[in-house]
């Protein structure tokens, strides 16, 4: 995926999302890695409109975590168990120069991050964009994480066109 139109902060928060997948050790950049980029880069409307909402960087891992162990559980594993018996070994960072290709969810995202881009009629790609294209898979990890933390996407895509409608005027 070429990212043209997209603006310094766009940039900044999928450069984040490879990193936040690195340290996760995930094979691929995932819808939830770009979420987790959005905060950990801390820019734009996107990251103001989650913030407003109480979502943070921090809960938003710790609820990945959570679902990741509530899935491990159902088929009956322990996932701090694992990391007990593994010690050490439990490391699951992937380094910088191993490449990470974008899974099927998240170049969805970026997908629809564009077509929202031209339906609302701008001619850049901002970090709004790119959450409204994560909201857009209602099946998605990231939004199940949301829902997880309380959040809904009805209620998040509103404070974000409040916020685009403030910085505007």
């Amino acid at each position: 995926m070429i990212f043209t139109r997209f603006t310094d902060r766009s940039r900044m928060c999928v450069e984040a999302a490879f990193d936040e997948a690195r340290m996760l050790g995930h094979d691929s950049l995932g819808d939830e890695d770009l979420l987790l980029g959005i905060l950990r880069a801390d820019e734009g409307i996107a990251a103001e409109a989650l913030s407003s909402l109480g979502v943070t960087l921090e809960g938003a891992r710790e609820e990945l975590e959570e679902m990741l162990s509530g899935a491990l559980s159902s088929i009956g594993i322990s996932l701090e168990e694992v990391r007990r018996e593994a010690g050490d070994a439990f490391e699951l960072r992937i380094p910088a120069y191993r490449r990470i290709p974008i899974s099927p969810w998240a170049k969805k995202a970026l997908v629809e991050a564009r077509k929202e881009m031209r339906r609302i009629g701008d001619n850049y790609l901002g970090t709004e964009h790119v959450l409204l294209g994560i909201l857009g898979n209602a099946d998605g990890m990231a939004v199940r994480m949301l829902a997880g933390m309380g959040v809904s996407r009805e209620v998040l895509e509103e404070r974000l066109f409040e916020l685009r409608g403030r910085a505007a005027g």
